[in-house]
C-alpha cells in the first residue's frame, strides 16, 4: 500500500525527524559530553587547588630552609666561640694555646667545677640548655707587652675567654701578675662532645732523626 504524501506533509516529518535526531543528540551524546566537560573542570579546578597548595608548602619549605640554614650557619660560627659541651680538659687545650699565643709561661692547670650563667634566653630554650663558664686562677711572671697581647686576643680567641680580674706587682726585671680567666662554655645535650684538634694543640718536637722509632 502506497501512501503518498503530500509536499506539506513531507517537510512536516522531516522536521520531526530532524527534532527528533536532535533530542536523542542532546540526551546520548552531548549531555555525556557536558557530564565529562563538567568532570575535567571539577578535576582542573581540584588540581589548581592541589597545585596552589603545594606551591604554598615550597615556598614555606624554601622559606624555612633558608631560615634553617642561616641557623645552622650562626650556630656553626657561635660554637667556635662559645663551644657546646666543653669541659675541664679542653679547657685546659685553650688555657695552654693562649698562653703560647702570647708568650706567658705558666705550670698552673687547673679549673674550678662549671659555673652556670643564669639567662632568661637560655631557660625558653630548655632547663638542659644553658651557658656555663670555667674558671682558672693563674700567678705569672711576665712583662707588660706579654699581659697587653692577653688582653687584646679577648676580643679574637676562639674560644670565647676573659680575664675577669688582674693583679699586677712590678718587680726588678718583671711583673708578678696574679690572674682569674674565664673560660665559656654552653650545654647541648644534643651536640657531640668537643675534640681535640692535633694540628692545633699537639707541637712536634724535632729530633734529630728520620725515623724517630729507630
Amino acid at each position: 500500500m502506497n501512501i503518498k504524501l503530500s509536499g506539506r506533509e513531507k517537510n512536516a516529518l522531516l522536521m520531526l525527524i530532524i527534532i527528533l535526531l536532535g533530542f536523542v543528540y542532546y540526551t546520548v551524546v552531548y549531555s555525556n559530553l557536558m557530564q565529562k566537560v563538567e568532570e575535567k573542570k571539577a578535576k582542573y579546578n581540584s588540581l589548581s587547588a592541589e597545585l596552589s597548595r603545594l606551591d604554598m608548602i615550597i615556598g614555606k619549605y624554601n622559606a624555612n630552609k633558608a631560615e634553617i640554614e642561616k641557623a645552622k650557619r650562626n650556630y656553626y660560627n657561635l660554637k667556635d666561640v662559645i663551644p657546646p659541651n666543653q669541659d675541664i680538659m679542653m679547657s685546659v687545650v685553650d688555657l695552654k694555646f693562649l698562653l703560647e699565643k702570647v708568650k706567658i709561661t705558666t705550670t698552673l692547670y687547673m679549673f674550678e667545677p662549671a659555673q652556670k650563667v643564669e639567662m632568661e634566653e637560655a631557660k625558653k630554650i630548655g632547663e638542659n640548655f644553658y651557658p656555663y663558664f670555667l674558671t682558672t686562677r693563674q700567678t705569672w711572671n711576665c712583662d707588660y707587652m706579654q699581659i697587653h697581647a692577653l688582653l687584646n686576643e679577648q676580643k679574637k680567641f676562639k674560644p670565647l675567654y676573659k680575664v675577669d680580674s688582674i693583679s699586677i706587682l712590678k718587680t726588678d726585671k718583671n711583673l708578678n701578675v696574679t690572674a682569674v680567666l674565664k673560660f665559656y662554655g654552653f650545654a647541648d645535650p644534643n651536640s657531640p662532645p668537643r675534640t681535640f684538634n692535633l694540628q692545633k694543640t699537639i707541637k712536634v718536637m724535632p729530633t734529630g732523626k728520620k725515623n724517630i722509632f729507630q
